[in-house]
């Protein structure tokens, strides 16, 4: 019993660790993997901190859904660090899940080279298009969004969370 107590904290460690790479094509930093979010915070990504702290949630009512439902749900989000709808969308979508009080540990950020292919994991999760946010409850898929939201994010994000009970 003491064997897999001891074991417990060390896979959950390994599990835990980000395993990613950075590259660089044509002065643009390209992420590539599962990486933590603070990444996007650095000196290199510079187009996530303007787009976070320039974006404003207008839609309350909307917004207030989302925070109702704060941490029942996981996200993965497919991003391409050198994509546009990604640089415009990502930021965004971060603002509103901080805002909300959703935890960083229910979102799991994936980079994505220019081909969009990943060891598996793009085409178990169908991704042709980035960025995508799978939203994820009791490890089923409840909804997406694909590239561009409709009408607003904050809108979209509040219609599939609609759905949780």
């Amino acid at each position: 019993m003491k064997r897999f107590l001891i074991l417990i904290p060390l896979l959950l460690l390994s599990c835990s660790q980000s395993k990613y790479t950075v590259i660089e094509q044509n002065n643009v930093k390209i992420i590539i993997g599962e990486f933590p979010a603070k990444i996007l915070e650095s000196e290199d990504f510079k187009w996530y901190s303007l787009g976070y702290s320039n974006f404003v949630i207008e839609d309350t009512q909307s917004f207030n859904i989302i925070k109702s439902k704060a941490n029942q749900f996981d996200v993965l989000i497919f991003l391409g660090t050198w994509c546009p709808d990604s640089r415009e969308h990502v930021p965004k979508f971060m603002k509103i899940m901080d805002m909300a009080g959703v935890s960083r540990e229910n979102i799991k950020f994936i980079g994505l080279d220019r081909d969009k292919t990943l060891k598996g994991l793009t085409d178990r999760y169908n991704i042709k298009r980035v960025p995508t946010f799978i939203f994820i409850k009791d490890g089923k898929e409840i909804g997406r969004i694909v590239e561009n939201p409709e009408v607003s994010l904050t809108k979209h994000i509040a219609k599939i969370l609609s759905q949780l009970p």
